[in-house]
């Protein structure tokens, strides 16, 4: 079991969501020794051992389905099981370093503060993505009395809160470790695959559609950002692969707006025909559907 050793700091709850993380969570909860006073870990119907491993770790484990619920919905199903003064989200394939841990006792303890904002250094294809973007403020350590409750709108939407908020320096000392894409194969499975549906979805829904601007537009302005306004350059060749991987990425949200507007049209025939073969005028032809 994971216990802040110093007394005078309040109570810190570490959630780490996880599905098949075996491979990631014993390095995960390591790293969070003399940190945390609890961690909830909200296992997402995983199939090997990552439970088992977390419990054995002194994890408190909770089961918990998503389903077709936003992932970040599981963040919110082990905030509200905490039991902590203040709330951290990390992943499994996170790291809590020391310098910002000491650095978040310390917030905790001054009182002076209702959450802190921090970097997250991103190990990307073998190394530290440090230019492009990737290296920014990007995480939120917060107290629970601050925070609206709320489930997220969207995925990886920041936590709603209220109060004041430290914003620490984007330096090193100060940034957890993301062990994040091993090899391209890995981007393009989670990324092109899964994510990008799952946002197209998300803006389908709220009532954005396909536009041919941008999807000429959005990879292009991806790439530039993120290759050159934002100097991935800098990182090599991994920078401009990061760079044209996010292009895709864009790409893939743009097609997958287009797929899923083009299957809503077909089902609306499908349940309806009729309208489809009316005549537009009395003397005019027959709209037909397009094949």
């Amino acid at each position: 079991m994971c216990v802040t050793l110093d007394p005078a700091t309040p109570k810190i709850s570490v959630v780490i969501k996880v599905r098949n993380e075996a491979r990631q969570i014993q390095a995960c909860i390591e790293s969070l020794e003399g940190f945390a006073t609890e961690i909830v870990v909200i296992d997402d119907e995983s199939t090997d051992d990552t439970a088992a491993l977390a419990a054995q770790l002194g994890a408190r484990v909770i089961p918990a389905k998503r389903g077709d619920r936003y992932v970040d919905t599981l963040d919110v199903i082990g905030f509200h099981a905490t039991v902590g003064d203040w709330l951290l989200r990390i992943d499994a394939d996170e790291r809590m370093v020391p310098t910002l841990a000491g650095k978040l006792k310390e917030v905790a303890r001054s009182g002076n503060y209702d959450a802190v904002r921090y970097a997250r250094k991103n190990i990307m294809f073998g190394a530290w993505a440090r230019h492009g973007g990737w290296f920014r403020t990007h995480k939120t350590f917060f107290r629970k009395s601050s925070w609206d409750g709320v489930s997220p709108a969207r995925n990886h939407t920041p936590v709603s809160i209220s109060g004041r908020t430290l914003f620490l320096p984007v330096k090193e000392e100060f940034a957890t470790v993301h062990f994040d894409y091993d090899e391209v194969h890995d981007f393009v499975l989670r990324s092109l695959w899964k994510y990008a549906l799952v946002d197209a979805q998300e803006l389908y829904r709220v009532g954005q559609r396909f536009s041919p601007f941008a999807l000429l537009f959005r990879p292009l302005r991806s790439f530039l950002g993120r290759g050159i306004v934002r100097q991935g350059f800098r990182d090599g060749h991994r920078g401009l692969i990061l760079a044209g991987l996010l292009a895709a990425y864009e790409f893939c949200i743009q097609a997958n707006l287009w797929d899923i507007g083009r299957r809503e049209a077909l089902a609306a025939f499908d349940a309806d025909p009729l309208p489809y073969n009316r005549p537009v005028a009395a003397a005019g032809p027959s709209v037909r559907r397009s094949a």
